[in-house]
């Protein structure tokens, strides 16, 4: 690193800690004036890690085990909270303690939660103290003029409080199924996560103020820190327009990967086809069709096809690479399934970096290493650098709502097994090469749906597997064929599907109904 780095690194900092003030400051001014605070479209939702109403028919499993831990972040054994933790997080009664204590300062903080988190939903304690971080952190940007050295804007009890609500608000979003947690709980993880963030940049900026020469390595491993803890409000938190962990996850990327050693920048960019496939049965294919003949002859018709042409113009294709994704993402917090097959009682969920990702699962695993699979991850939606490396095909808008992004990367060998999706489906290769058979719907009965109803869209026969095991489903009418770079597959709602990656590989996939 050059000796100013540390100045751009500090510059960095302070203007994260401007666009997390500023977007507080938004949000409480529009409360005071009685106005919404604009809310981000329904087709960019936030980025949940344990998808229930998955794409594959699984109800993905939850994680608890956060790998994220604030404490070790904050320091906590050498901080006193004003609100223990312990106490607020692990104790129902205390909550209701610290609301009477705080109960006239709590009207008066009302006014400021943001727009979708009611008192009535989340409760006193949790509402005061969300309130008291984003006004700090408002107030941080009217003295932002002092010198950090000098002013009082904040706390260390501050970081901890806020650690102390998002252990709090994390039981509650890991508590029973996902979609029946109250929204409002996911805002507060959101504006707790933002307030947070503020905090940890704040106290980052101070620790560079008056330093000079190249960052050390205490002020990386805190921007990794920092990094982390806006993933996490991204993954786990309901959507909001202009989100600041956005603009500050991104600004933060190239010096938390410094603070981890070993971050490999070499890969061949040229990623060919490894494994053999032999297609039978091939699906017919269609160049560019005009959105009338689509929606008639293969979207209203519930009919698959090969497209080719329609990506030809997205950027990606000469961009995406795994150098590209190191520089871009390599630090950022992603989920990975871990395991052959969802189906397996093996299979599990990690969070880790895309780097490690990378390094332990796709380009240099050991030897047993369980497969890793970035799988049906709203990933371009978690880091908008990526998302606007594409355009979304016209197609997709000829259903009743907006398409959902979802994102595929991972080595040769992963498999979704064959299942079905409520939804219409374009699926576009990138990156790599895939091998796809497709069953209609009308060959349900001969493709062994599973007994279980929670994976009743799952078949239980393994698609290229030994042909006596599965003898109906040797009676079962196909089409296969191979996706390459630039290909894109119309799949019907309902209609089944094998997928198996023979090459490095990363699609994406656009769902709408």
């Amino acid at each position: 690193m050059e000796e100013n780095d540390s100045t751009e690194l500090r510059r960095v900092v302070e203007e994260a800690v401007r666009a997390v003030s500023g977007r507080i400051m938004v949000e409480l001014t529009h409360l005071h004036t009685g106005k919404e605070s604009p809310r981000t479209p329904e087709s960019r939702r936030g980025n949940d890690i344990c998808k229930q109403e998955c794409g594959d028919g699984k109800e993905r499993k939850t994680r608890k085990e956060d790998e994220i831990n604030y404490k070790e972040l904050v320091g906590e054994d050498r901080i006193k909270c004003r609100v223990p933790p312990s106490v607020a997080v692990l104790c129902p009664e205390a909550e209701r303690v610290v609301t009477n204590d705080c109960e006239v300062e709590a009207a008066k903080q009302r006014s400021v939660l943001p727009t979708g988190i009611e008192e009535g939903v989340v409760g006193g304690w949790v509402s005061h103290t969300l309130a008291t971080l984003l006004q700090v952190m408002a107030s941080s940007s009217t003295s932002s003029s002092a010198p950090l050295s000098d002013t009082s804007s904040f706390s260390d009890e501050d970081i901890v409080l806020a650690s102390a609500l998002l252990d709090y608000t994390w039981q509650k979003l890991n508590t029973g199924h996902w979609r029946d947690v109250p929204m409002a709980w996911r805002l507060v993880f959101t504006w707790g996560s933002i307030a947070m963030v503020g905090l940890l940049l704040l106290r980052l900026e101070a620790a560079l103020h008056h330093h000079t020469g190249p960052p050390k390595h205490s002020h990386l491993t805190v921007a990794a820190g920092v990094l982390r803890a806006c993933d996490r409000g991204l993954l786990m938190g309901a959507p909001v327009d202009d989100n600041p962990l956005h603009s500050s996850a991104a600004s933060l990327n190239t010096y938390a990967r410094l603070a981890a050693a070993g971050n490999a920048e070499d890969e061949n960019c040229i990623v060919t086809q490894q494994d053999e496939a032999s297609v039978t049965r091939p699906l017919p294919s269609v160049h560019c069709p005009p959105l009338d003949r689509f929606l008639l002859h293969y979207m209203a018709a519930g009919v698959p096809v090969k497209l080719t042409g329609v990506v030809d113009h997205w950027p990606a294709l000469k961009l995406w690479n795994l150098k590209y994704l190191r520089r871009v993402a390599g630090a950022r917090t992603v989920p990975v399934e871990v395991g052959a097959r969802y189906t397996d009682l093996s299979w599990s969920q990690e969070l880790m970096t895309l780097d490690d990702y990378l390094s332990r699962h796709v380009t240099s695993p050991a030897a047993n290493t369980p497969t890793g699979y970035l799988a049906q991850h709203q990933l371009l939606d978690q880091i908008p650098q990526l998302r606007d490396d594409i355009l979304v095909p016209d197609y997709c808008h000829l259903g009743e709502e907006s398409p959902r992004l979802h994102a595929w990367l991972g080595p040769r060998g992963t498999v979704s097994p064959l299942h079905h999706d409520p939804d219409h489906n374009i699926l576009v290769q990138v990156v790599g090469y895939k091998y796809i058979r497709l069953y209609e719907e009308d060959q349900s009965d001969l493709v062994y749906p599973h007994p279980d109803p929670l994976l009743s869209n799952t078949s239980q026969a393994d698609v290229e597997g030994p042909v006596e095991d599965w003898p109906l489903l040797q009676q079962a009418q196909y089409h296969d064929l191979l996706l390459a770079p630039g290909d894109a597959l119309y799949i019907p709602p309902r209609c089944w599907h094998y997928v198996r990656s023979l090459s490095v590989s990363f699609s994406v996939s656009f769902w709408w109904r």
